[in-house]
């Protein structure tokens, strides 16, 4: 039994996008941003609470790690156990060569979030690592977009 044009039509244009997002979001390059979104997600057992409350990892790029910090006293604190750090990171992430270089700058910190970044008790790991995945492939596709 054949399925109607409109059917074939909508798996066609899912093809389409599943081979644009295997172009546009290489897997190995998604896999390796949702390990280091995981283990930045865990920046108090990175940096211990107190440096925690103080500094937030602003985001991760080509293998830097662009931390906001409160004050400069502060920012060179973390400068003085940057080692320390990137050891730290490559264990929670599992992955040692993922982080390469950590950069401190006193900015202002973004504002606790009211919800929790913890993965919910209902939703399983795998499912919480595909919702990251998918959060990284949609803001790709955003910014492949806004460069067209």
């Amino acid at each position: 039994m054949r399925h109607s044009g409109s059917s074939d039509h909508q798996g066609n244009q899912l093809n389409r996008v599943d081979a644009f997002l295997a172009k546009a979001v290489p897997m190995p390059d998604l896999l390796r941003l949702a390990r280091a979104q995981s283990a930045l997600r865990q920046w108090d057992a990175v940096v211990g609470q107190q440096l925690a409350t103080r500094s937030w990892p602003d985001r991760f790029e080509r293998g830097t790690v662009w931390v906001a910090v409160e004050g400069s006293a502060w920012a060179q604190e973390l400068r003085m156990r940057k080692d320390q750090i990137l050891s730290r990171l490559a264990e929670i992430s599992g992955e040692p060569d993922l982080f390469r270089q950590v950069r401190f700058g006193v900015r202002t910190l973004p504002k606790p979030e009211l919800e929790t970044t913890e993965r919910p008790s209902e939703i399983s790991s795998e499912e919480y690592a595909q919702r990251s995945i998918q959060e990284i492939a949609e803001q790709r596709l955003r910014e492949w977009k806004a460069s067209q």
